[in-house]
């Protein structure tokens, strides 16, 4: 029997944008979508409202995060919205 030979490796320890964004992408969205879709999706009765209310909705999200983004620059110091 030949004696196992174990290699080390390092994981490299960065974020890249991508990481970043689908980190912060997935502690916003959390669990509730679930929950929220299935309340959705009753009320509506059927799937292509669910899926166009659900386009709408990440639209209007992003134009508030575009508008609250350009006011955030506007900001001549660091700091929350307080």
């Amino acid at each position: 029997m030949q004696p196992v030979v174990e290699e080390q490796t390092d994981f490299k320890r960065s974020l890249g944008l991508l990481d970043a964004t689908l980190i912060v992408s997935g502690s916003m969205i959390g669990s509730g979508i679930f929950i929220v879709s299935a309340g959705m999706a009753r009320n509506l009765g059927a799937s292509g409202w669910l899926l166009m209310l659900w386009v709408l909705t990440g639209l209007l999200t992003v134009a508030a995060a575009l508008s609250y983004g350009e006011l955030a620059g506007m900001m001549p110091k660091a700091g929350g919205q307080y």
